[in-house]
């Protein structure tokens, strides 16, 4: 079992990899999101913390092992801007890096309801269009005006959703929260993806299903009808079994 406490260590990949890499030993799948995964696409957005999504059932038992490997309790509870912003959906719980910087924690059910359970999908070698490495050589390197890009090959542990897969989440998330203040987040995002990802050896927009393609292509070339496509989907999505 990994030994990691953390005393002060700079927000960097190392730091996100020991994190990652104290979860998976005791067996906690956990998945990098947020803006920290943006930059590994290579988008050069600001980074508030590191997110990551967790299992349901193992969301609690995930937290009370970062509060004791040292990482801080937050002390102002609804007064945090990481739990109390109404633009952004807040994590489950969260800790402290420092009074600025915090470790996320989404619910599984929260944010990636449709992705295969990640307790398989980790060990499933067929599953590399929905889950990747950190460090896939096809993720860019960090360039000047870009973001931090891929892990070296010797942080190889930190685990997160294909470009592909994470645009249909975040399709599906505006799906969830149109027509309220978090509407304008998840556009936002796929305005990053279309500006920084799009184009890149990462990313197949004819990978996308159906649905999600149309949606993007029109959203891609600035075209009305992406409301209309996204109204049929939001029509599928509030039928879904999984809602």
């Amino acid at each position: 079992m990994t030994t990691f406490h953390f005393n002060g260590q700079p927000l960097d990949n190392d730091l996100v990899t020991s994190i990652s890499s104290l979860l998976d030993a005791i067996n906690i799948p956990n998945l990098l999101w947020g803006n920290y995964l943006l930059t590994v696409y290579g988008v050069p957005t600001i980074v508030d913390g590191i997110s990551f999504v967790i299992p349901d059932a193992l969301i609690e038992i995930s937290f009370s092992t970062l509060a004791e490997a040292g990482f801080h309790l937050c002390s102002r509870h609804l007064d945090c801007p990481h739990s109390n912003s109404i633009h952004c959906p807040p994590p489950y719980k969260h800790l402290h890096i420092d009074d600025e910087l915090a470790i996320s924690l989404y619910k599984k059910s929260d944010v990636l309801w449709e992705f295969p359970e990640f307790e398989t999908t980790f060990h499933d070698t067929s599953a590399d269009i929905t889950i990747m490495f950190a460090s896939d050589a096809r993720l860019p390197l960090a360039t000047l005006g870009r973001g931090r890009g891929r892990f070296f090959p010797h942080l190889s542990s930190v685990r997160i959703p294909s470009p592909s897969k994470y645009c249909e989440a975040v399709i599906l998330l505006l799906c969830r929260d149109y027509g309220t203040a978090r509407e304008s987040y998840w556009l936002a995002i796929l305005t990053y993806v279309v500006e920084f990802v799009d184009g890149t050896d990462i990313f197949d927009e004819g990978g996308l299903r159906e649905g999600y393609r149309r949606f993007y292509h029109a959203l891609k070339r600035g075209d009305p009808e992406m409301y209309l496509i996204l109204e049929d989907l939001r029509r599928d999505f509030m039928q879904s079994p999984c809602l």
